[in-house]
């Protein structure tokens, strides 16, 4: 069971268990009888896999770090203790502010739990409770944007007179309300930027993406922040802790190379064998620098607490870490001066995907009902909202409606420059609407195709 202790999450179709938006159908009775039938996700298998990786490897760095260098070394050794203090002090510090963004997003939740159902759930609920963010709930959530836009398009209208109780939701392109109908949402009502997880199997406001590093979803509503923090510690962290070990790690990956090379033990087992090749030379590599390293470290056992060959690995793989980290970083704040979030991104991803084949689809004599398939999931996942407006015209005494578009190219999703979007979708918003919401213009641009304003000059 993860950590988090997800809520009891129903079978669903394998054909719709992907991390993106359902059909606004409701689910057949045919769909059922494949509903009992789980697969195993991949994202769900490296959720699992991950944390326990990195934990890992934490602990092996920290030894290497702490133990063996800054205090079998430096401060038993070489009589050293002010150098070591000076060092550590400021890692740990940056280790522990990491630490806190990762365990912020590893143990969000959906609600905190009650004061009894913590006692019960021990201390995996506490942790949850004290250590993790809170993913808002989505209905509680659809209300207050629901409330918001109203009293913004109020203030809109305010001049004109002419319209009130003014309403705007979410819609399919008939005017019928956007619902999910994924696991347990069972036709929940939804906002914009609010996407099922199929991975969580529950609807996330402002959902990003479900990350495989943290077992939990990405979200600007809750854990998007902490995220980019952990990912831009990284690279300090990485040089701040094992730039003093740079050296002698690769002082005893030469070593280990030479041992291995000129070894006849090895030659013999290994580098002149066939099987050696098998792998590829990568492998071949690797299982003759493990053979090497192994009796390397039992021949030569008078060598420095810190000069182990665990020292170029954790070195290696730190640096592995840090270039995965800092692309990420780079790819999230990207994409958020633009407004877009991750699960945006790949969505128009595919969008370019599904126009590729239905070109090749297109040129098939036979293929209509491929082409069909293909457009209308082209459709479905089209960087375009629907908004029902409705409202009271006080003159005529009637309640009227339309239901209008808004594309990402016409400001669906901006908030204004490029750091305005980013600084939007990374912090709380206070007096603003929030930065996964409509927007002011992107209203204002809606209440325009409804003819209830003006266009601005």
């Amino acid at each position: 069971m993860s950590l988090r202790q997800r809520p009891a999450r129903p079978s669903s179709d394998p054909a719709t268990s992907a991390s993106s938006d359902p059909p606004n159908a409701p689910p057949t009775s045919s769909n059922h009888g494949s509903a009992a039938r789980k697969r195993i996700r991949l994202n769900r298998v490296l959720g699992r896999s991950v944390p326990i990786i990195l934990l890992v490897y934490i602990a092996y760095a920290y030894d290497l770090v702490v133990i063996r260098y800054a205090y079998r070394f430096l401060h038993v050794e070489q009589k050293r203790t002010l150098v070591p203090i000076l060092w550590l002090l400021p890692t740990h510090a940056l280790f522990v502010w990491s630490l806190r963004a990762y365990l912020r997003v590893f143990f969000a939740h959906d609600a905190p739990p009650t004061s009894g159902a913590a006692d019960r759930a021990g201390v995996l609920a506490r942790l949850r409770a004290r250590l993790g963010a809170t993913f808002p709930d989505p209905d509680q959530a659809q209300q207050q944007d629901e409330q918001r836009i109203a009293q913004a398009a109020r203030a809109l209208l305010q001049a004109s007179g002419r319209y009130s109780d003014v309403r705007i939701e979410l819609c399919q392109p008939d005017g019928e309300p956007q619902r999910c109908w994924r696991d347990s949402c069972n036709g929940r009502l939804k906002m914009l930027r609010t996407r099922h997880c199929g991975d969580c199997g529950t609807c996330r406001v402002g959902f990003d993406h479900h990350c495989a590093w943290f077992d939990n979803d990405v979200s600007a509503a809750a854990t998007l922040r902490p995220f980019v923090a952990f990912l831009l510690s990284i690279p300090p962290l990485y040089t701040l802790a094992l730039a003093p070990l740079f050296s002698s790690a690769w002082r005893v990956l030469v070593r280990i190379h030479s041992f291995a090379s000129s070894d006849a033990g090895i030659s013999g087992v290994w580098w002149s064998q066939w099987y050696s090749w098998l792998g590829g030379p990568a492998f071949r590599w690797m299982v003759g620098f493990g053979l090497g390293a192994s009796r390397w470290s039992r021949a030569t056992p008078a060598t420095m607490p810190h000069e182990s060959p665990r020292a170029p690995i954790i070195v290696a793989l730190g640096a592995v870490f840090t270039f995965v980290a800092s692309a990420l970083a780079t790819s999230s704040l990207t994409h958020l001066r633009h407004a877009k979030l991750t699960v945006d991104v790949e969505r128009a991803k595919a969008i370019r995907g599904l126009q590729r084949r239905l070109e090749s689809a297109g040129k098939s004599t036979d293929s209509q009902t491929s082409v069909a398939a293909i457009q209308q999931r082209i459709d479905a996942l089209a960087p375009v909202q629907h908004f029902r407006v409705s409202w009271a015209d006080r003159e005529s005494a009637e309640r009227r409606s339309r239901v209008v578009s808004l594309s990402i190219e016409e400001g669906l999703l901006s908030h204004g420059g490029p750091w305005t979007n980013a600084r939007r979708l990374l912090r709380d918003s206070v007096g603003t609407s929030p930065g996964w919401a409509l927007s002011a213009t992107a209203l204002r641009r809606v209440l325009e195709k409804a003819a209830l304003l003006t266009p601005a000059q």
